[in-house]
């Protein structure tokens, strides 16, 4: 992997397997609801396009926090970082746009894989305070 990327894309790595989980109860609900309204391969599309948009996004957050950072003047990453965002979310919505608009997607299923880092992170932090809290409890005891 391109060194640029290599702290993005160690974080993704190990998302991956709770990215998985996260797939296979979205394909899970879709074969249900599938199941009973009737199958539209525009979801599984969805899904996978959403994959794709979520993974290049967080590889360019990932490649956008480490100019930041590395930026000696505050102004210019500030600017650097408002830019990133900007240009990230209108690729973003042209790409979902232009898929929607030749019909290759559904739009529901394109966007809650957007929303899987968000889950991850909130509860590897709950996960992460809850260790934090037993390990402060099993040091008072002692």
């Amino acid at each position: 992997m391109n060194k640029r990327f290599a702290y993005a894309g160690e974080e993704l790595k190990a998302m991956l397997p709770y990215l998985l989980i996260f797939n296979a109860a979205a394909v899970a609900v879709s074969v249900l609801i599938g199941a009973v309204y009737g199958f539209n391969w525009r979801v599984y599309t969805g899904l996978a396009a959403g994959n794709a948009l979520m993974s290049a996004n967080f590889l360019l957050i990932g490649l956008t926090a480490d100019k930041v950072v590395k930026s000696k003047d505050f102004r210019r990453g500030r600017n650097l970082a408002g830019m990133s965002y900007g240009l990230r979310y209108a690729g973003m919505f042209a790409i979902l746009a232009g898929l929607l608009t030749i019909g290759a997607v559904d739009p529901f299923a394109a966007v809650i894989p957007l929303f899987y880092p968000k889950i991850y992170y909130t509860f590897f932090y709950i996960k992460l305070r809850s260790r934090e809290e037993e390990q402060n409890n099993d040091a008072d005891f002692t």
